[in-house]
Order: structure tokens, then sequence, then C-alpha cells
């Protein structure tokens, strides 16, 4: 499985957008190979990188609601 997907990224804690590409779990932990936990840069808050039809689904949405004006 690969790690981190190098995309832009919204923090659900403090609303950030950032490139998710060298922002992904910290080296140190040992389970950090394969690892989808990405760190917010602004806040620092930690959440999990959204991967296959969930994380599409999710991105279309918010995608929709961008070009209705309804964004966050």
């Amino acid at each position: 499985m690969p790690a981190v997907v190098a995309r832009n990224e919204r923090c659900p804690l403090c609303g950030t957008e950032f490139d998710a590409e060298g922002q992904g779990c910290r080296p140190s932990c040992p389970m950090a190979k394969g690892c989808r936990v990405i760190c917010c840069p602004s806040c620092g808050y930690s959440f999990p990188q959204e991967a296959g039809v969930a994380g599409g689904l999710r991105r279309l949405f918010d995608r929709l609601k961008e070009k209705r004006g309804h964004a966050p």
C-alpha cells in the first residue's frame, strides 16, 4: 500500500488547504512505512488521508460545494 498521495488536502480542524506530499507520518513512528496519516502544517492536527472510493466521493462533493458557493 502506498503512503501519502501527493494531492491537495483540507484540514478538517482549521480548514487550511495544503499539498499532502511531505506532510506524512513522522519518520520516527514504527508504523510510518505505508501510513496514510498526514499532519496539517498550520495547526499540527493529524488525520488519515482518505483513499479509494470514499476519498474520491468526498473530493467530488467538496468541488460541487465550492462551485455552488457553499464551501466552509
